[in-house]
This record gives C-alpha cells, structure tokens and sequence, in this order.
C-alpha cells in the first residue's frame, strides 16, 4: 500500500522514528554517568567505550545505508532496523560481562543508524523538512523530559537494567508504528528533486560547502556528546549533590520542550546563517562555564541551556543541507554527522577526565567549538545556488 511522505500518519511515524533514533544522545548522561560508571562502578574510559561503541556502530551502519537509500524499501527495513535495536537492549539487562555488553552495544547501533539514516532521508523528502525536523526534535524534547525525569529515580529504586528496558521499549514501540505508518519514499515536491531529476541527483556529487557542513555538525555534536555524557560528573566532582544534579536534569527536559518550536516558529526571521555560526561558538562558552563553575548556579544554567543549542542550531542546518542536495543523501548521512560526534565524545571526555579531571573537558569544548564555527562558516560561501543544483541534476 502507498503510503504519502506528508499524511498524518507517515509523519508521525517520521517523527517517532527520529525520536528513536536520537534518543541514546539524551541518554548518555544516565547511560556513561549514572549506570555504566555509578552502578556498573566501571571507569569513565571504559564506560565511554562502550557507548562509543554504540555510536560508531551507528555511524558504521549510515555510512554504508545513506548512499543506497533510494533503494530500499523503507516501510520493511526501518521495522525490522529497530525491533533488532529492541532486542539489542533488552539483551543488555541480561548481562554485565563487557565484552558481551561490547557486542550488544554494536548490535544496537547498527540497528538504529540503518533506520535513522532511511528515516532522515524520508523527513529530507517532506514539502517542509525545516517544520517537520523541528516537529521532531520538539516531540524528542517531551520524551527526554519523561525520560530524564522518571529514568535517574527508577535506576536508583531498581537498578541499572531500567535503563536499558525503557530504551528497549522505546526501540519496539518505533518498530510497530514504523510498520503500520512508514511512508513509501517520494521524492520532494519541490522542482529540484522532481522525479525526473532524482536519478540524476543521486549521481550529482554534493558540494563542498555541504560537506564543510556536515562536518561542522560532527564537531557540533561532538562537543554535545561529550559535555552531556559527563555533565552528572562534573557535578558530583564540584560536590553540588545527586539531588541537585537530578533537579537539573529534569529542568534541562523542560528547557528542551521550546527550541525545536522556536525554531520551527523562527524559520524565515531568523538569519539561519547567523545560527549555524552563533550556535557552535555559543557550545563553548557554556561549555566552559559549566565545567569550571564551582557555584552550583552557572552550573545549573549553562547545563540546561547546552543541550537546547543544540537542538535549535541543528535544525537550520538540516534545512540547509535538504535545500543543498535534492538526492536528500546528505540528510540521510545525519546519523553519521550526530554519531561521529556523539561517539568520540564519550570516549574523548572519558580520556580527558581520567588524565586530567572533568573540569578540563570544558577546554577540549571551547576548542572544537571553534573548529565547528570555521567550518560551518566556510560553508556557506561554498554551497551551490538550488537552481545551479536543479540544473545539474537535470
């Protein structure tokens, strides 16, 4: 049955695929931090390995899927892609041997960049990828509310398993609804990637300003990912309190629900090149400040603030990589732009703090901040007009 990317119901599954997909860049505080370091009591470079391993497994996964997803049959492989994520982290509860937990993390990271990367492709395809990409991260922030709101409290009443059954539901109910409603690929309704000209899109080389900026995202994440991953840390080392750091993280769940609106609400009045520019370099200033603060305030505010960057500087650079490449290849290699990044960085943090403690994570920020600024801004003096890339695909 044909399915339309842009019905209600081809969207919500969109949505709730990239809310998947994305979910384990939330939960690297609760997984390295809380879990694999406070309750498995393993080392933060060991502790980061494995989540690095989930991540670059992913990456692995996109790389391999991005540039043949216009071959393949989205409404089968997305399904299947996330039940076996499913069974990857249920697997997890059932172990503490590392190279067995080393295994399952890969498992689970194949999984879901193969239907991350198909589903990133389908929102790249939409009529309006910029609202329905900041429909899914504003979805996204609601769940990282609940989940950083109720997961810390039920790994302290039940142990560290309950992180891995609430990531495990979350990949089987994606499974089910990506089954019922994932939509049958079409290609963008706009004339740069009209169905005539797809084919030949596919073939088109992407410009270098698109991947100045895919790589300026992968800094852009790698420095979230390995502020996020050790932000509980920093706070137990600078003695501010479990209670007080947990607090924090149900404020950051909040502050999260307003930038994927705001962006969506801001998408024609606000320069989007000013927020590719602005977003990365305002990484690590707050980067900086919490992991040097030692009052418990700036802690607290630039802990809250740092993730929603993220997410509303995200969001206009997938817009422009989806106005940049109709083949919606680029789009489609989101997974490996979010988990290159997000994979180093809880390896790299965990290298850092181990040899130099959590406060210097805060330097290694601001200095890939200012790689990510660089790249984004050559970016966009080296992008190819749309009509120049309609025109070539013809």
């Amino acid at each position: 049955m044909s399915r339309s990317i842009d019905n209600v119901k081809s969207r919500i599954a969109l949505v709730l695929c990239h809310c998947a997909g994305v979910i384990d860049v939330v939960a690297l505080p609760v997984w390295v931090g809380i879990v694999l370091i406070g309750v498995y009591g393993l080392e933060p470079q060991r502790a980061g390995a494995l989540a690095t391993c989930f991540l670059g497994a992913a990456v692995i996964s996109s790389l391999i899927v991005s540039p043949r997803v216009t071959r393949l049959r989205g409404a089968f492989v997305v399904p299947a892609a996330f039940g076996v994520a499913a069974a990857a982290f249920f697997g997890l509860t059932t172990t503490r041997d590392y190279g067995a937990m080393m295994a399952l993390h890969a498992l689970g990271g194949l999984a879901v960049g193969c239907g991350l990367s198909i589903a990133h492709s389908a929102i790249g395809s939409s009529a309006n990828p910029h609202r329905l990409i900041a429909i899914g991260f504003t979805v996204l922030s609601v769940l990282s509310l609940a989940f950083l709101g109720a997961v810390p409290k039920l790994v302290s009443l039940e142990g560290g398993e309950v992180l891995f059954v609430v990531l495990g539901s979350i990949m089987l109910v994606t499974a089910l609804v990506a089954a019922l409603g994932f939509p049958t690929r079409q290609p963008r309704s706009a004339p740069l990637a009209s169905a005539s000209k797809a084919p030949a899109a596919a073939r088109t080389p992407l410009s270098r300003g698109v991947w100045l900026a895919m790589i300026g995202t992968s800094l852009l994440s790698l420095n979230h990912s390995m502020m996020f991953s050790y932000t509980e840390r920093v706070g137990v080392e600078h003695g501010f309190g479990q209670q007080a750091i947990m607090a924090v993280f149900l404020v950051i769940g909040i502050v999260n629900l307003f930038p994927g609106v705001a962006a969506a609400l801001l998408e024609r009045k606000v320069s989007a090149p000013f927020v590719m520019l602005a977003g990365p370099a305002l990484h690590g200033i707050l980067g900086f400040v919490l992991t040097r603060s030692t009052h418990f305030i700036p802690y607290a505010i630039a802990a809250c603030v740092f993730p929603a960057v993220m997410i509303f500087t995200h969001t206009f650079i997938f817009a422009f990589l989806a106005r940049q490449d109709p083949s919606t290849r680029a789009v489609a290699a989101t997974p490996i732009m979010l988990m290159t990044g997000s994979a180093l960085g809880p390896i790299v943090g965990g290298v850092v703090a181990q040899h130099f403690g959590y406060a210097s994570i805060g330097w290694a920020v601001a200095l890939i901040a200012c790689g990510a600024v660089w790249c984004l801004w050559q970016a966009q003096g080296k992008t190819v007009p749309t009509a120049a890339v309609a025109e070539a695909a013809a």
